[in-house]
């Protein structure tokens, strides 16, 4: 009875190996054959992938993608800060004052945000804010971002700080430390790794982001801005036009754009899974 249970043990291991093996290799395939596919075409253009303007579609050469990472770029860095503090301070509300209207409301609004397709969000944007301005912009498109990303930023910073133990709320009470004063010199300390976490977290929803960009940004191509209200262009925006292209050449622009945008996760998730394997309570 033992070595049947034995076999029926191992057998049953085997079967989930191979079963995880089936899902994953679809994922493995696609990321394989992104960064052959990419690097190749990075290698074959050199440095001035990063700084020349992209191909026409008649070119010899495959150019670069300078405006497309400029504006991803500037539009990260101005929707990472703000989506960062109202996410966080959403966050702080509804853990610490769960019964709060204020607190009952945004939990709502953020869960309610969650659940809306980023390509609405791209129109309601196109409607409030470009066409009042008369103009796409890297501003327009940042705030398109910043209204995708919360919701996301909000479920990081709040699952991290419940993630403490109410032990030390209670540690700070005992010696008449105030609310806020508990939660920044004693919650956030403690959590900081996994702050930083939902951080990078975010980012890589930022850095991804292609829809709500499509009515916003603008796909300026033909040279490299850094004016917020100026049109903009993005990676994943480049990816999306030049892969359903009828031209090779910027196809091949993609799938380095691709590979690029790849490796910008891979690094961060590496990141994350050191820092979430770092973080101790």
């Amino acid at each position: 009875m033992y070595n049947w249970r034995k076999l029926i043990d191992k057998l049953f291991t085997y079967m989930v190996i191979a079963v995880s093996i089936v899902a994953i290799s679809p994922v493995i395939h696609l990321i394989i054959t992104v960064l052959l596919n990419g690097t190749m075409v990075i290698v074959k253009t050199g440095i001035n992938f990063f700084i020349s303007l992209p191909p026409t579609p008649f070119s010899k050469d495959f150019g670069g993608i300078a405006p497309a990472i400029v504006g991803s770029l500037l539009m990260t860095f101005i929707s990472l800060p703000i989506t960062i503090v109202l996410g966080l301070f959403a966050a702080i509300l509804t853990t610490e004052f769960p019964k709060n209207t204020i607190s009952i409301v945004i939990d709502t609004i953020a869960k309610s945000l969650a659940s809306i397709p980023t390509i609405a969000v791209s129109m309601i944007v196109y409607t409030i804010i470009v066409v009042p301005m008369r103009s796409f912009s890297a501003l327009a498109g940042s705030i398109a971002l910043t209204i995708v990303s919360l919701p996301y930023a909000y479920t990081y910073f709040s699952t991290t700080l419940r993630s403490v133990p109410f032990i030390y709320r209670e540690a700070a009470f005992s010696i008449a430390m105030s609310r806020w004063s508990t939660v920044l010199k004693i919650l956030i300390p403690v959590v900081r790794r996994g702050i930083v976490t939902a951080i990078l977290m975010t980012l890589v929803r930022i850095l991804g982001e292609t829809a709500a960009l499509l009515f916003t940004a603008g796909r300026f191509r033909n040279g490299v801005t850094i004016s917020p209200l100026a049109p903009a262009d993005a990676i994943p925006l480049l990816i999306f036009d030049f892969v359903l292209s009828p031209y090779e050449i910027w196809r091949q622009v993609a799938w380095g754009a691709s590979a690029l945008l790849l490796l910008s996760y891979m690094v961060i998730f590496f990141t994350v899974k050191f820092l979430v394997k770092e973080v101790k309570l």
